[in-house]
């Protein structure tokens, strides 16, 4: 069982697992989407990853620049908003 989570928290954990389906996201769409700031979102992230339900996928775009980072729930995060959404 999960300790439960922040507003913040958890409206970033909805958005990442959609109707049942992980969703993956960038930081910027999580900003869009949640009307956080971005220094919110990035520290939210950080600790949910820091509790192992936020995987963090970089992809590499070419030879320069950075590579584009996709957040998107881990398996521990997934089966507990599963749990919850079928209460």
């Amino acid at each position: 069982m999960l300790m439960p989570l922040d507003t913040c928290c958890r409206k970033i954990a909805e958005l990442l697992y959609q109707s049942g389906q992980p969703s993956p996201r960038t930081l910027a769409r999580l900003v869009e989407k949640t009307g956080f700031a971005r220094s919110t979102v990035l520290s939210h992230l950080q600790y949910l990853q820091s509790s192992l339900l936020l995987d963090k996928q970089e992809i590499l775009q070419g030879m320069v620049g950075r590579p584009k980072v996709l957040y998107k729930p881990a398996a521990k995060l997934m089966e507990e908003l599963g749990k919850t959404k079928s209460d």
